[in-house]
């Protein structure tokens, strides 16, 4: 059920509720709060380079930096590479975001000193993290314009792969489904599910393992298409359900494959890629479990992964050649050829889809994909521009009403498994949008979500009365 705050949400927040008189209540009512992340501190200044010295900003695992550096560095072996490994997308955007920010300090003659927005960074390039996170560099000015388009075409069934004016393209593609423990499900008699909604089967209560959209770049994908694939007040009611049957929301996306792969985990939603390398992982002879992967029926996206040049990059010329390298053939079939093969990378299988058309006509033999995405076949449409818009408020809502709330949610959910009756937002789809042009102000923020966890409380509260559960005022 839904709660829709309408044009009185401004009026609320400008009464200032106190975030520390709701975390109280929030004990009072459920015996275990709501707890606030706090906001990250700033990352590390980065520490002295030399002239012949790339630094990519990626939250790419280390396996892929590892045979791009090699192949790399075989082609410019004088020039070295650095890698700002960060551990989520989320993180990555925030370093550089953090690069250019106006800085405040204060000094022994005043209070505070405000320095301007810097014009240049101390990285050089932001190599992958989803498509949302290059339209927000883009429109924050952050991005140089790429020499070419790579022959990267402009869009895949709808989605973008280039920005219109070259600051952005895509490196590779990536497509999203389930892993799944085949042995324990099997043990357990547990329903595979064949949708995303299926996910919220109360039958897998406790055997589904979430990211948390805040740091996952992949999560917030996952996330956002369920949304624009069963509309804003049934996606709500998948998710709701999902978060239900979790056992935890982590922070990286890594960590649900790796708990399903050692068996503390039975399903969990993931990108295709990492979904592959832990199939290969079980398929050796010395691991404990079998495991299975689906793709939601009719339900499959494909999205981009990114690569482009920071504005003010200490190191252009480095950066335009990587790009260039990245974007080649040889570059492109380090993502899909299988190791160990002639242009193949030397040690790990990456098993992405490359971003070039050319590439799969005809598929290489050595090729691990045998997947054309280009060909003609059901692809859910995914509005990335309209994902780009919100995601920092939708990532909010997710955390206020899903991950914070988490504890209470799993109790409700375990004792009574009901999507309608559990879930609750207290927003439209269109406020989100309203709201999100103003979301870059901490304060609105700030208040906004003490809105949000207040009206969470106040409606528990009223069902623990026996109260209606009708929209609040």
């Amino acid at each position: 059920m839904n709660f829709h705050l309408g044009t009185d949400y401004k009026r609320m927040y400008n009464w200032g509720w106190s975030s520390a008189g709701l975390f109280g209540v929030g004990l009072w009512l459920s015996g275990c709060g709501y707890s606030v992340s706090p906001e990250p501190s700033p990352f590390p200044t980065a520490s002295a380079t030399t002239d012949d010295t790339l630094i990519i900003v990626t939250p790419h695992r280390r396996e892929i930096q590892e045979e791009f550096e090699r192949a790399f560095k075989a082609k410019y072996p004088s020039v070295s590479l650095r890698w700002e490994s960060k551990a989520g997308t989320g993180d990555a955007l925030r370093y550089v975001q953090q690069q250019f920010a106006p800085k405040t300090f204060s000094t022994a003659r005043t209070q505070s000193i405000q320095r301007p927005p810097k014009k240049s960074s101390r990285a050089d390039i932001f190599f992958g993290g989803g498509p949302e996170s290059f339209l927000e560099l883009e429109d924050e000015g952050l991005l140089q314009t790429l020499p070419s388009d790579y022959g990267v075409p402009p869009e895949l069934n709808g989605v973008p792969l280039r920005s219109y004016n070259n600051r952005w393209v895509a490196a590779a593609l990536s497509r999203f489904g389930i892993l799944y423990n085949k042995t324990l499900a099997t043990r357990q008699h547990l329903p595979l599910p064949a949708t995303w909604a299926d996910l919220g089967n109360p039958a897998l209560r406790g055997h589904l393992e979430l990211a948390d959209p805040r740091r996952s770049g992949s999560a917030r994908v996952i996330y956002e298409s369920i949304l624009q694939l069963y509309g804003w007040d049934k996606g709500w009611q998948v998710l709701t359900a999902m978060a239900g049957n979790t056992s935890a929301f982590v922070n990286l996306s890594s960590t649900p494959l790796k708990d399903v792969t050692q068996g503390r985990a039975i399903f969990a939603p993931t990108v295709n890629f990492l979904a592959q390398s832990a199939l290969e992982s079980s398929s050796l002879p010395t691991s404990s479990f079998k495991l299975g992967y689906i793709e939601p029926k009719g339900q499959q996206v494909i999205t981009p992964d990114p690569i482009g040049i920071l504005k003010g990059a200490p190191h252009p010329d480095l950066a335009r050649k990587f790009v260039d390298f990245v974007l080649s053939a040889q570059g492109q079939n380090l993502w899909m050829f299988k190791k160990g093969s002639a242009g193949g990378p030397q040690k790990t299988n990456l098993y992405r889809l490359s971003v070039l058309p050319s590439h799969y006509q005809p598929l290489a033999a050595q090729s691990l994909v045998r997947l054309d995405p280009y060909a003609q076949f059901k692809v859910q449409p995914y509005n990335s521009q309209k994902a780009a818009i919100r995601h920092k408020v939708l990532e909010d809502l997710i955390g206020v009403l899903l991950i914070e709330n988490h504890t209470l949610l799993a109790q409700r959910w375990k004792c009574q498994p009901d999507a309608v009756r559990q879930t609750f937002v207290p927003v439209t789809e269109q406020q989100v949008k309203n709201l999100a042009a103003q979301w870059g102000n901490p304060k609105f923020r700030a208040s906004m979500m003490v809105l949000w966890r207040q009206a969470l409380v106040r409606r528990f509260a009223k069902e623990a009365r026996g109260g209606a559960t009708s929209p609040l005022s």
